[in-house]
């Protein structure tokens, strides 16, 4: 299914008083076939469409599971088909006015716990670039991993079918009252559309367990493969593995954010052939790398782990171990309620600005407990560089407004806190505005500064608080090859973030093989890449952030002996702010492109001269 984003349709560049028409841009969502993982063990399969997941002596059996997905009673949805987890999904962007045939994709790997959406400015700025280079034929695409599927949008996809048509305060209390078993699991929550939220625990998807990166990059790579299909390349079968036959003026590059930087990394390093005695390296199928503040290139030697003690090491997850994340992490839950939250959060503050929030304490962010809010600040407060505790997780999208000075006190400094400002803290324990009738607002980032806002050592804001709470919960409503499997919209976050996935990607360097010499993971090949790579570090990011050198000790010889291969320190850009920001603090961008996302100009101009715009 499609999206159009009209927002785009004028956007000033300053260059004098020149500004243009931009063309609307489309986003559809797509899903296709993806291998099953390897050795899953008895009893925890993923299901493949093949069973029914209601009966007991399945492959993998969950009640749970089959009511979350809205599976009749003998477990099959409504075009009678058994439930079937093996996809790759991706979100692929487009301008309307391009009808040319792609010759050049860009495919996006998202970080931890986040989806697709979280790359939606980035990617929408690198086709806002092309359109004004007055170029043609480029897509760029995102992926969603596989545990997207799991997610239900019902209730969102409700909201934006209803906007317009009912009142913002009875949307937002719907939303609440349907996801209420989210936060309260003995609730009854709201039956929309015939559906009942029904939030899935650990044991209704112990096949998460087999969820690592060999499997996200295996989803990853029938992705590429299509790509190149899409851009004219062969992609033939030679022994037994499809191969791609690159032809002259096609290309397919790869990249992504934070640890899809790093899995960027693991599949240009990767070979895809189990077997000991072949290699089909990831590098091959690509042409360049765009490394958005992740991804290393370790100079060791290849280190090898045992099957059997690799299996060990997670065996406990198929018992009673958490096979998706939940965890307090510096007072911030981080589990599917939070990541619902934030796109719950997000739609009320895009569409009901200004108004005193009303969703309930529990429906919330953790981190936000005041009783007088509006939607925006609501969502500001959990997410904003001058308020999130989780460094990680912090965008500069604005500043509070009202009188501050009286409304806040400071706190101490998280420890290793990279920021350059103590945090203000409307969500410390036991924090009480002096008056308890204030509404805490918001005040986006193009507005006036508050004039008693406490801390300007920072660089000017960059990110667009209404583009990121529309980024939360705004993606493309269905798949367009199977609309019936969708719930809704695809979100910034990911609600089932599988663990192994972060053990395995630490793993880059190593192989894990089977006493009969087969692989189940081969990420060895980091020194041989040998294609152009451009890296991108946040200066107000993680800390001391290391800024990597062109040179050996953090490129392999073939990389650095590409032209195309940079890096950049981003100015006053946040982790987040790296794949969010709507505007930059670069002097060699302005006035030309200071309105637009600095890594994506700098990602345009490096693909612009590998395929020779």
């Amino acid at each position: 299914m499609r999206k159009i984003i009209p927002g785009l349709i004028m956007f000033g560049l300053l260059m004098g008083a020149f500004s243009i028409r931009s063309s609307e841009i489309i986003m559809t969502k797509h899903i296709i076939p993806a291998p099953a993982p390897i050795d899953e063990p008895k009893g925890f399969i993923t299901p493949d469409g093949t069973f029914n997941i209601r009966d007991p002596n399945a492959p993998f059996h969950s009640d749970r599971l089959a009511d979350a997905m809205g599976l009749d009673e003998s477990g099959k949805n409504s075009r009678g088909e058994y439930l079937n987890l093996n996809h790759a999904i991706y979100t692929s962007y487009r301008l309307s006015t391009d009808k040319t045939k792609p010759h050049s994709i860009l495919i996006l790997m998202p970080g931890t716990w986040v989806g697709a959406m979280s790359l939606n400015q980035f990617a929408t700025d690198l086709l806002r670039l092309m359109e004004k280079a007055g170029k043609s034929g480029f897509e760029v695409w995102v992926i969603d991993r596989r545990s997207e599927q799991l997610e239900d949008h019902t209730g969102i996809r409700w909201a934006e079918k209803n906007k317009g048509k009912l009142p913002a305060d009875e949307i937002l209390k719907g939303l609440s009252d349907y996801y209420k078993p989210a936060f309260e699991p003995q609730a009854q929550g709201k039956i929309i559309d015939g559906k009942k939220f029904v939030p899935l625990d650990q044991d209704s998807v112990r096949f998460m367990a087999n969820w690592g990166a060999d499997v996200a990059i295996r989803d990853w790579r029938e992705v590429v493969l299509h790509a190149h299909r899409v851009v004219g390349n062969d992609v033939v079968e030679q022994d037994g593995q499809m191969v791609v036959k690159k032809k002259p003026g096609n290309y397919v590059f790869i990249g992504g954010h934070s640890l899809g930087g790093s899995l960027t990394v693991l599949y240009a390093s990767y070979d895809f052939d189990r077997r000991a005695d072949k290699e089909l390296l990831g590098m091959n199928d690509v042409d360049g790398l765009v490394l958005l503040e992740g991804g290393g290139f370790p100079n060791k030697v290849p280190g090898v782990i045992t099957a059997d003690s690799y299996r060990a090491s997670f065996k406990k997850k198929y018992k009673n171990g958490k096979v998706f994340f939940d965890l307090n992490m510096f007072g911030i839950q981080y589990a599917p309620k939070t990541m619902l939250s934030l796109a719950l959060s997000g739609w009320a503050a895009d569409n009901a600005r200004g108004q005193e929030a009303i969703f309930p304490l529990y429906a919330r962010p953790s981190i936000v407990q005041l009783p007088h809010i509006t939607n925006e600040a609501m969502l500001a407060f959990a997410m904003d560089d001058d308020f999130s505790s989780f460094f990680i997780a912090r965008v500069s999208m604005g500043y509070p407004s009202g009188k501050i000075g009286e409304q806040f006190r400071y706190k101490a400094g998280i420890p290793f806190d990279p920021g350059e400002c103590r945090l203000l803290s409307p969500w410390k324990p036991g924090h009480k505005p002096m008056d308890a009738e204030f509404l805490y607002t918001w005040t986006n980032i193009d507005q006036d500064r508050a004039s008693d806002f406490g801390c300007y050592k920072d660089e000017p804001e960059v990110s667009d608080f209404y583009a990121f709470a529309r980024a939360t919960y705004g993606g493309p409503d269905s798949y367009e090859e199977a609309p019936w499997l969708s719930t809704g919209p695809n979100d910034y976050a990911e609600w089932y973030f599988p663990p192994r996935l972060s053990t395995d990607s630490a793993k880059l360097g190593y192989k894990i093989i089977e006493k009969d010499g087969t692989e189940l993971f081969n990420g060895t090949h980091t020194q041989e890449i040998s294609i152009p790579v451009i890296s991108f570090v946040g200066d107000d990011s993680m800390g001391e952030y290391y800024v990597p050198k062109l040179t050996e000790k953090d490129f392999p010889k073939g990389v650095l002996a590409q032209k195309s291969t940079q890096v950049h320190l981003i100015r006053g850009y946040t982790h987040m702010d790296i794949t969010q920001a709507t505007r930059n603090n670069q002097p060699d961008l302005k006035p030309e492109f200071e309105n637009f996302n600095a890594p994506a100009v700098y990602s345009f101009r490096f693909i612009s001269s590998i395929i020779g715009w």
